[in-house]
């Protein structure tokens, strides 16, 4: 999913066309777990952990996409050319809109963790919303000079994705 976030922020970029694999691997929810009808201080009653893992990370592929991202690459190119060409209300007006673009899809990770029961996963999600927004911030944005600084970019994507790649594996 990392890799998937990065390419689709390279390829609007450079002006190509993202061609993500598909990441439907027909997954299925193991099988259903009894409901309880009693409450526990349990911070995860009786929910198969491993079902709801799948599912949270099904809802987060469909999020993370390369349609979903290409929008933002398309923004931190045409910031970058604004800037290169000293157009400094293009720049501010693609920057803006960039950090709009990241903050919508921070947004909808951040309303994901509600659905995880694994704490790990919720962290996760944490982690790769606050990186989604964090190349949206003027401080990031500004270390942004040439499509060269897009492989800061794709360094910082991977290691936010890191944790949720690995629990949604």
């Amino acid at each position: 999913m990392r890799r998937l976030m990065t390419v689709a922020i390279l390829a609007a970029l450079v002006g190509t066309s993202a061609a993500c694999g598909d990441s439907s691997d027909d997954k299925t929810a193991s099988a259903p777990t009894t409901a309880a009808t009693t409450a526990t201080a349990s911070p995860s009653p009786t929910v198969d952990l491993k079902a709801n893992t799948k599912q949270v990370c099904t809802k987060f592929e469909s999020i993370v996409t390369a349609d979903a991202f290409k929008p933002i690459g398309v923004q931190l190119g045409l910031m970058i050319q604004a800037r290169q060409s000293g157009n400094k209300a293009a720049e501010t007006a693609a920057a803006a809109k960039a950090k709009e673009l990241a903050d919508g899809i921070a947004k909808q990770i951040t309303d994901l963790k509600a659905e995880a029961a694994d704490p790990k996963v919720q962290a996760a999600l944490d982690k790769g919303a606050a990186a989604i927004q964090m190349f949206g911030s003027p401080d990031y944005l500004a270390k942004l000079n040439s499509t060269a600084d897009i492989n800061k970019l794709a360094t910082d994507l991977e290691a936010a994705g890191k944790d949720i790649d690995t629990l949604c594996a």
